[in-house]
């Protein structure tokens, strides 16, 4: 770096430095547009909105005072442009980490709500002593209720697991991935047994059928990730009283994981779409179910860092309408490596 620099913004504040510490100290010496500080270059320029600070030990700007000024120009006349970068990058952080805080808060709260549901908080407050005990027989009186419940707060706990990794492995220049050979099917069904107690909630049978014992290679944590993203999709949009069938085979140089269902119709211009972020489908707009159009996107992210990838295919002829809103015959196919990729 010819020319080192700090810019600072309209309310003086810092947008961009990468300055030496024993430049920053030598900051209050710089009064003019090129100087000589020590055995270097230094000056200051400002456009009204922001201001330049520029350090330079290289011999031809320390030799020549207007060779400086102009590297000084260029920076000074890029501020808005670098300010405007700066600032979209933070807002894009900020953005990531109020998501990751208001859902782990929303899963708590979740989690809190199914414990007071079985076991009031006023009634334990009352309690002084024998709680284990009143506990004991709240749980054998609403047994039924009690499995219900451990299922949801089971499923909100790998949810929360789920949002740290994402936090860690997307947003993470680079992100640690311990990739070795796993067992596909016993990493799918990992996942699929939290969501169980859903899709009986919907009258949906889940079927998985497995050609011999399938090995691919990746990182463990982040494609449970990716799976809990595609399996979560397929419960809020699986039509009800359906089967959601699931197969693991070798294709080609990969392992395929084909998720096939009756759910909400996607539009032939949707294919790819559903999987950038912040795109929901049309009818799931339509019919209330939306989000935020995240959980595609992550997985697809995901996966692609361990050289996987996912895609949609559907049977237009299969479309039909349940009370007015259309569903079809649509098959997510994901596909893992089976060996180390270079």
């Amino acid at each position: 770096m010819q020319v080192r620099y700090r810019i600072l913004n309209e309310n003086s504040e810092i947008t961009f430095c990468n300055l030496r510490n024993d430049e920053k100290d030598r900051l209050h010496e710089v009064v003019s547009e090129s100087m000589r500080v020590g055995s270097g270059r230094a000056g200051t320029m400002s456009n009204g909105e922001s201001r330049i600070y520029g350090f330079t030990s290289d011999r031809n700007f320390v030799a020549s005072s207007q060779k400086f000024r102009t590297a000084l120009t260029v920076i000074k006349d890029s501020s808005k442009s670098i300010n405007d970068i700066v600032l979209a990058s933070q807002q894009s952080i900020n953005k990531s980490t109020s998501r990751l805080l208001h859902n782990l808060t929303s899963l708590n709260a979740h989690n809190i709500q199914e414990i007071y549901s079985l076991l009031p908080q006023e009634m334990l407050a009352k309690r002084t002593s024998g709680q284990v005990k009143l506990v004991e027989e709240l749980v054998r009186k609403q047994m039924r209720d009690t499995a219900l419940a451990l299922l949801r707060i089971a499923k909100n706990n790998a949810a929360m697991k789920t949002e740290f990794a994402v936090f860690t492995k997307l947003f993470d220049k680079n992100p640690k991935l311990q990739k070795k050979s796993h067992n596909v099917h016993k990493v799918l069904m990992n996942v699929l047994y939290i969501f169980f107690a859903d899709f009986t909630d919907k009258d949906v049978k889940v079927e998985v059928e497995c050609d011999g014992i399938q090995t691919a290679y990746f990182d463990y944590e982040s494609i449970h990730v990716a799976l809990f993203q595609v399996i979560e999709n397929a419960v809020k949009y699986v039509k009800p009283k359906t089967n959601l069938s699931v197969r693991i085979y070798e294709s080609e140089d990969t392992i395929a994981m084909a998720f096939e269902m009756i759910s909400l119709q996607i539009k032939s211009n949707e294919q790819k779409q559903i999987f950038d972020e912040g795109y929901s489908g049309t009818y799931s707009e339509k019919t209330g179910k939306s989000g935020s159009g995240i959980g595609l996107s992550r997985a697809r992210d995901i996966l692609e860092l361990n050289s996987a990838s996912i895609n949609v295919n559907f049977d237009p002829d299969s479309q039909h309408n349940l009370l007015g809103v259309p569903y079809q015959t649509n098959k997510f196919l994901i596909k893992l490596p089976r060996k180390k990729t270079t």
